[in-house]
């Protein structure tokens, strides 16, 4: 593998910290009219279709801060603090999935795999799966990876351009050979001699009935003390977002919206979840009132808050589109039966078709990194991640990723949004 490096910076210092400024001591309550584009370019371009940008070596450096527990701030006691506008945080996307050779050479190089090894994932029996019907994209078909004995090994839903991710031997050894089996209604189709090396596969489910044009779009918050230092501009940035989506939904997708939030055990709460809503104005009011404390150790609930998401919320089966942000600063406890329920979350998750995507804070380290792209990966979504650009909050690792884009947050998550909807 090449030496890392940093993609360019050609970023505008100035406009960023005035901005941040602004954001510190000009905030006009209740807003979430977003601020011009103040988005940097490091290389590439990202594309309207959610992916990544292409392009460059891999940066970075093994280890990363540690920080991040303990304190608390924001929301638990005191003044109330004086709300901020949208359009301040600043973040990058890239998409494994994308760049899938340069994923394979990172995790094979002896720097990063031990790190890549800790979380006991495997992706490297990779099947891409793309479903249509009359010659075009099927969305919601339910794939699954068949061995010889009939045993499923991993299954998945194919998102509005048809396709998605299934893997062997995510979580222990398997063996082929291998099947893709597909459905939709009453409509079935069956892809024998599957390689698992990354070889895409066709299948045409032909009959198929067509998926609604829905929405699920959940977000799942780490809430504890160390979010204190973003928690009130990511909840302004999210309610900018969620309140844009709603204006695309007006007119083009049927959208419900669940936000749920989690700390740590023998904090105030573990999980805080919500059901699925189709009243976005109380879904925001909601969480304008969460505030940061608890915490105090460097991991968290994590494992707890995904699978609250998968298991005890009600996902609509015919919905063409799922997405999960999992907004944190911290990885889960690494105990043997956390990560099992992490494990089996992750499952679930992708059984149902439900696109996982990070988002990371200032705090976590390069092996939270590595565990939040294995859950994009295996779920068929993307990895995002605050960067330092925006000044705001504490330091933020530079992700061991090539060239990407910086782009104000709301504008990247909506982006990613209107393009899951949207073929």
């Amino acid at each position: 593998m090449t030496d890392g490096m940093t993609g360019t910076r050609a970023v505008r210092a100035g406009m960023l910290a005035l901005g941040a400024l602004l954001a510190l001591g000009c905030g006009e309550a209740g807003s979430y009219e977003s601020a011009p584009p103040m988005g940097t370019d490091r290389g590439g371009s990202s594309s309207s279709d959610g992916t990544g940008s292409s392009g460059g070596d891999f940066a970075g450096e093994a280890g990363g801060p540690s920080t991040g527990g303990g304190g608390s701030s924001g929301g638990d006691g005191g003044g109330e603090p004086d709300p901020v506008p949208a359009g301040q945080l600043t973040a990058g996307e890239w998409r494994d999935l994308d760049h899938w050779d340069a994923w394979l050479d990172l995790i094979g190089d002896e720097e990063w795999a031990p790190l890549a090894e800790s979380w006991g994932w495997e992706t490297t029996g990779r099947v891409p799966v793309r479903v249509t019907s009359g010659g075009a994209p099927l969305a919601n078909a339910r794939v699954a990876l068949v061995d010889g004995e009939g045993r499923t090994e991993w299954e998945a839903r194919t998102d509005v351009r048809g396709e998605a991710e299934l893997f062997a031997g995510v979580f222990e050894g398997a063996e082929g050979p291998w099947r893709v089996e597909a459905r939709a209604g009453e409509a079935r189709a069956v892809a024998t001699d599957v390689a698992t090396d990354g070889t895409p596969v066709e299948v045409a489910l032909e009959g198929a009935p067509a998926a609604r044009r829905a929405l699920e779009l959940m977000f799942v918050i780490d809430t504890t003390g160390s979010m204190g230092d973003e928690i009130r501009y990511i909840q302004a940035e999210l309610g900018d977002v969620i309140a844009r989506a709603r204006e695309q939904a007006a007119q083009r997708f049927d959208l419900r919206v669940s936000l749920n939030y989690y700390r740590d055990r023998g904090d105030e709460y573990v999980v805080r979840s919500n059901p699925f809503t189709a009243d976005v104005s109380s879904a925001l009011d909601d969480l304008a009132a969460q505030g940061a404390g608890g915490g105090g150790d460097f991991p968290e609930a994590v494992d707890q808050a995904l699978m609250d998401a998968i298991a005890d919320h009600e996902w609509r089966d015919d919905a063409s589109a799922k997405l999960c942000f999992l907004v944190l600063d911290a990885p889960p406890h690494q105990e043997q039966a956390i990560l099992a329920r992490l494990r089996d979350a992750n499952r679930m998750l992708a059984a149902e078709g439900v696109r996982v995507v990070p988002l990371t804070g200032s705090g976590i380290d390069k092996a939270t990194e590595f565990l939040m792209r294995f859950l994009a990966i295996t779920t068929g979504g993307t990895y995002t991640f605050l960067t330092n650009d925006s000044g705001i909050g504490g330091d933020h690792i530079d992700p061991t990723i090539g060239e990407y884009d910086v782009e104000l947050l709301n504008d990247l998550l909506v982006r990613l949004i209107v393009a899951s909807v949207d073929a």
